[in-house]
């Protein structure tokens, strides 16, 4: 299991540059780079094609590797332009991911409209997956749907990924103490195995969420790819970074 920041929070001011050597200097091996809120690290859709380039470069030069893109984009609404626009710039991504070798997107589902017939929300995601799906054949880049939202519930997410039926379509688990009222987090993990590709962890120190069976399950699950930290907002980031990176060596070890 490799430890990975998720800009959405400690990281979001960080230029590239700084965002690499903070996360070298602690220890994490991957970067999941937040999308479409003008974050410092400037993986953005209006990037040129020599800025794509030298994005690239900057990782391939370095010990941290680009272990995602995470978006905006979400399909949940009963307008179907509306969703067609957010699948346009999702397909958008895909392309920027594999210009920056970025190997996965992240998309939500992400909530049931108020009245609307959930089977048909869900099928409506599994569509904008499929199409998806599709445009990423031959990118090398996966889309991921992270069970968010009222997603975060792991019948919702599965069907819409098993309706896309495409290699391309996986999941993000997000931590969500919701699920504690469901039973173990087994419940939520064990049905989503398959299509696992990505994790998102949140205050690992916070006992309203199981992270030391989280990591359990995880390895006896076999999984060794990434775990993205999106911890609470800091006045001191990169202390945080520091002392998330020590604890998280230690739960793994004692998993």
């Amino acid at each position: 299991m490799k430890l990975c920041l998720l800009t959405f929070n400690l990281g979001r001011d960080y230029s590239l540059d700084e965002l690499l050597a903070v996360c070298d200097r602690y220890g994490y091996e991957g970067v999941e780079c937040r999308a479409q809120l003008n974050h410092g690290h400037g993986i953005e859709l209006d990037t040129t094609v020599e800025q794509r380039a030298e994005i690239k470069a900057k990782f391939e030069a370095a010990r941290v590797n680009l272990a995602g893109i995470s978006t905006s984009c979400r399909f949940e609404s009963l307008d179907a332009a509306e969703r067609q626009e957010q699948i346009d710039i999702a397909k958008q991504f895909i392309d920027l991911a594999a210009e920056v070798g970025a190997p996965r997107i992240r998309v939500f589902g992400n909530a049931f409209p108020k009245g609307a017939d959930r089977a048909e929300v869900v099928e409506n995601v599994g569509a904008a997956l499929c199409e998806i799906g599709a445009h990423a054949e031959g990118t090398g880049v996966d889309c991921n749907l992270e069970m968010h939202g009222d997603f975060y519930r792991w019948e919702y997410t599965l069907r819409a990924v098993e309706l896309a039926d495409n290699d391309r379509i996986g999941i993000v688990y997000n931590c969500d103490p919701r699920e504690s009222k469901w039973g173990t987090i087994s419940t939520f993990l064990e049905p989503v195995a398959r299509y696992l590709r990505h994790v998102h962890l949140h205050d690992i120190e916070s006992p309203k969420y199981p992270y030391q069976n989280l990591f359990r399950i995880l390895r006896n699950m076999g999984y060794d790819g990434y775990l993205s930290l999106e911890a609470s907002p800091s006045s001191d980031p990169e202390r945080v970074l520091a002392v998330y990176a020590r604890l998280f060596d230690c739960m793994v070890e004692l998993a």
